[in-house]
């Protein structure tokens, strides 16, 4: 009697044939693929199960726009005439790798974060792919959902809504991103691209590359004169400014603020009004600071050693009686100059030469570039990376031989680039064609690129902010066509670089001593 009632029971849900020696079950993953756990009046016993589940209704939402470091929420509709065991969903971006769904009323959800993936590229289409098993493992067929379009352009933003402004390479501090414009403005973003107050009218011509100390923004203009710029957005001139060009950003290094000015001129000044100033042989080039707090500048071709006491007067290092004659490193270096862990100074000269300097004056030409190249960038291996005007970046090394010599060819002449730590580093490089590049940091290779400016017009240095251990954060770009680009880039800025982009760090301090 007790078998007739397991047979019939067997039949009413759907079952064929009996075994007398039918294996017990609590669940169908105790039974063999291909059977799952049905349940009788004898109790639960495993049974053929032929039947796949059937998949529908997927679908998949992101953003709008949906970005790199965005999530994909995956729905599916999911049916089996028995059990439904597991579904999961893949992307295309990784098809080995299933992310389990979950079942939320009569749907199957996932979320998918995008930046736990390699994204080799700028924007590109996304599918997600669904696939269910039962409780007896058959495998339905894979569904999947419209393609998703992923990108790493998080905004850009025209700087001023009247007129196309030129703009600097920008200073981030906390999230906020600063920049000067040709028009003699003073830009502020937030993270989202949304203005943060109103633009700091400064006189004097167009505003140079900021750099931030504190609460203040330093800035100088194509007029000669230095601003300091406090967190409310009122602009105080120096005392001492000289009335021509002042070159680059102001280096910061203690309680000093250190500028380069076309005038021969090197101005020490601070928040309380001080201003100092050196006479040298020529126009001056952006300065650096080492990580002892020792000033270096290039001028006329020849490279300058300050020490910088606590009365902020330059005290000269080279070129006085039992100090060490200034040593020439180029007919003139205009560029941004890098400092390397041993605090030897790397500067590119305009006639090509890349030279590393010592503390102690001793000089050596370690490679040359074309002419027109930018400053270089040093990485955490102590290889030096230029951008080189013949259109690629070039890897120098006075140790081991480099990974690279050579990048891929880039369009246009690099931009001084930035170097990302993370799963797979790289080197982000803007070119004078309006185009942003990713360059592998392992072979020189082009991981991605883009062109960011629709009229092709140049890019400047980059600069980068993020949440310390992200696998993503964002690169800031802005040039002449006068649009802010924030554009998500796997990594962060390399902190094991000891300079790692033109101006250092990302408040373009200009000091080997400030953390990057």
């Amino acid at each position: 009697m007790n078998r007739m009632l397991a047979l019939a029971a067997v039949l009413a849900v759907g079952c064929s044939g009996v075994k007398d020696d039918r294996q017990g079950c609590a669940r169908s993953a105790d039974c063999p693929a291909g059977e799952t756990c049905a349940s009788t009046p004898d109790g639960a016993v495993c049974w053929p199960d032929a039947q796949p589940p059937a998949v529908s209704g997927v679908a998949v939402t992101c953003g709008p726009p949906c970005l790199r470091d965005g999530t994909l929420r995956v729905e599916a509709t999911v049916a089996d005439d028995r059990e439904v065991g597991e579904v999961a969903v893949a992307l295309d971006l990784d098809p080995s790798r299933a992310v389990p769904m979950a079942r939320a009323g009569g749907r199957w959800v996932a979320q998918v974060p995008l930046e736990g993936y390699a994204f080799p590229a700028f924007e590109r289409a996304v599918v997600a792919t669904v696939t269910a098993r039962d409780g007896a493992r058959n495998a339905s067929i894979p569904v999947d959902a419209p393609a998703q379009t992923v990108t790493r352009l998080r905004w850009a933003q025209a700087a001023d809504s009247g007129a196309t402004v030129a703009l600097s390479s920008p200073a981030v501090d906390a999230g906020t991103v600063i920049l000067g414009g040709s028009n003699g403005k003073v830009y502020r973003f937030d993270a989202s691209g949304l203005p943060v107050g109103e633009p700091v009218q400064l006189t004097g011509g167009a505003a140079g590359t900021p750099a931030v100390t504190g609460t203040d923004t330093w800035v100088g203009t194509q007029g000669g004169s230095l601003y300091m710029i406090d967190a409310n957005g009122q602009a105080t001139s120096a005392s001492c400014s000289p009335g021509e060009p002042l070159a680059g950003p102001p280096t910061v290094t203690g309680d000093w603020v250190v500028v380069a000015s076309q005038a021969a001129l090197l101005l020490v000044t601070n928040e309380t009004g001080f201003c100092d100033q050196t006479s040298v042989f020529g126009p001056v080039s952006v300065p650096t600071a080492a990580s002892g707090g020792f000033v270096f500048a290039a001028s006329s071709g020849t490279l300058l050693k300050y020490s910088l006491p606590s009365n902020g007067v330059l005290r000269t290092e080279w070129g006085t009686v039992g100090t060490p004659v200034p040593p020439v490193v180029g007919d003139a270096v205009s560029g941004p100059m890098a400092i390397d862990d041993a605090d030897a100074i790397w500067t590119v000269a305009q006639n090509g030469n890349l030279n590393r300097t010592t503390m102690d004056a001793a000089t050596a030409t370690v490679g040359t570039v074309a002419l027109g190249s930018s400053g270089p960038i040093v990485l955490s291996d102590g290889s030096v990376v230029v951008g080189s005007g013949a259109g690629m970046l070039q890897r120098f090394s006075t140790a081991a031989a480099p990974p690279w010599t050579e990048s891929e060819p880039l369009n246009g002449v690099p931009a001084v680039p930035l170097a990302l730590a993370g799963e797979r580093p790289a080197l982000l490089v803007p070119t004078s064609t309006g185009r942003l590049y990713a360059v592998n940091a392992g072979d020189g290779k082009i991981a991605w690129s883009v062109k960011l400016s629709a009229t092709g017009q140049a890019l400047q240095p980059a600069n980068v902010h993020g949440t310390p251990g992200a696998a993503t954060s964002t690169a800031y770009v802005a040039g002449a066509d006068g649009k802010l680009y924030a554009v998500i880039v796997d990594g962060q800025l390399d902190r094991a670089a000891p300079w790692p982009k033109a101006f250092h760090d990302p408040r373009n301090t200009g000091n080997a001593g400030a953390l990057p």
